[in-house]
């Protein structure tokens, strides 16, 4: 990339595109099978084993359930995203204000996530204070020492944030050698998965779920199929949907925490499940359907309040004059 003064209409800036409904869909549901992965309703056992099982098979690509499914959906969808709003991605002080964007849209969110741990968790935190630390980097899952200290969903900001970094090169990869680009990148993603799930043949634990390579077929998958207009180009007018995939985002992140404190961490809620018998009139089923929606709501609840809290933060920080010189708005 050559190093020039970029204008005001540099390729950079996203473009004002409609939002596409088919991609909002796939967004949804993804995190919604990631969420019920994380949080299975016990009282359907044969539904969970049916169709988020445990587990990899030999020469596995995804989990056995639609949970490693739907992760990769949530990384196709990321980069389909990416080639439909950024275009022109060529100069270096471009990319420098793609990278800004990408780093404001996921890390105050991230960062929220944490500090909502450190205070439901402050046990954890204060075991291992340098670890929590450097997990605000998003790499903590770079140390070989699990997906997080305090948010395990940590890992993903550092797969999609690395993918972010390549993206100008892997688009123009992908738009030279096009369906050849895909089927390499396949080859490759697929075989090293398959490989490391399989043997094990990794220098770093859950080196598979961050490095590029491993995430690179999907990731460019998106951006092909954009490429190529081979998606459906129905617009997202409905409302609903719309702030469902926004909010999504949220989910993905929170989730795991506030999972953590109903199903782990029950001793807290007492007086709740005692409620929740109370009107069950202590039948189990019911009690225990009671306890998991609310465990559901909260995670709404919270998601929904993060939501609002990092799109006003977003908002603040665009507007600042510094910003706005630096992004050219």
């Amino acid at each position: 990339m050559k190093q020039r003064r970029a204008s005001k209409n540099t390729g950079e800036v996203p473009q004002k595109k409609d939002r596409i409904l088919f991609f909002d869909i796939v967004r949804i549901l993804c995190v919604a099978v990631i969420v019920y992965d994380h949080s299975r309703y016990n009282l359907v056992e044969g539904f969970n084993q049916l169709l988020f099982s445990d587990g990899y098979g030999p020469f596995s690509i995804f989990t056995s359930g639609l949970q490693g499914y739907a992760v990769y959906g949530m990384i196709f969808v990321s980069g389909a995203v990416l080639e439909y709003n950024y275009q022109g991605i060529d100069r270096v002080f471009d990319y420098s204000r793609f990278i800004f964007r990408r780093f404001i849209r996921l890390y105050p969110a991230f960062w929220m996530s944490l500090i909502l741990g450190i205070l439901l968790f402050p046990a954890v935190f204060q075991k291992d204070i340098p670890g929590a630390l450097f997990e605000f980097t998003g790499f903590y899952i770079i140390l070989g020492q699990g997906s997080g200290v305090i948010n395990s969903m940590g890992w993903f900001i550092a797969a999609i944030f690395s993918l972010y970094l390549l993206f100008p090169w892997l688009s123009r990869f992908v738009r030279k050698y096009q369906l050849s680009a895909i089927l390499g990148l396949c080859l490759i993603s697929w075989g090293m998965r398959s490989l490391v799930l399989t043997y094990d043949l990794v220098p770093l634990d859950l080196f598979w779920r961050w490095f590029p390579l491993f995430n690179a077929f999907e990731f460019c998958l998106g951006i092909y199929i954009v490429q190529m207009r081979w998606y459906p180009r129905k617009e997202n007018i409905y409302p609903v949907v719309r702030t469902l995939s926004d909010l999504s985002f949220y989910v993905f992140l929170f989730h795991v925490i506030i999972i953590h404190v109903f199903l782990l961490d029950v001793e807290q809620l007492r007086p709740l499940i005692s409620f929740d018998n109370m009107l069950a009139m202590n039948n189990l089923y019911i009690g225990y359907t009671l306890y998991y929606l609310q465990m559901m709501a909260a995670i709404l609840v919270i998601s929904w309040i993060a939501m609002k809290a990092d799109t006003r933060l977003q908002a603040w920080i665009l507007q600042r004059e510094s910003v706005r010189k630096f992004l050219g708005t």
